[in-house]
């Protein structure tokens, strides 16, 4: 049960608070509406909730992480480019 369509949309449930929330509010409905078979919706309505918005919780977090980790990054190569000047 792995098709391109439900790879994208759970990507997208992971990172868009919206469109999870959506989800969330009417899971086969909007299954369907982004392109899922109906089996797929229907295996997607049964998918653990407090799972995903755990899972969402947590790339969120990573993100944020890596984010301040490349602005360390990127002043650490500005100092050093700094001195060669």
């Amino acid at each position: 049960m792995s098709s391109p369509a439900l790879e994208a949309y759970l990507a997208k449930l992971y990172t868009d608070d919206a469109l999870r929330q959506a989800f969330l509010d009417a899971p086969q409905t909007q299954s369907v509406l982004h392109g899922l078979s109906p089996q797929e919706a229907e295996a997607m309505a049964a998918i653990d909730r407090i799972g995903l918005q755990m899972a969402a919780a947590s790339f969120q977090h990573k993100r944020a992480a890596h984010g301040a980790h490349a602005k360390q990054q990127q002043g650490w190569w500005r100092r050093l480019l700094e001195r060669w000047r």
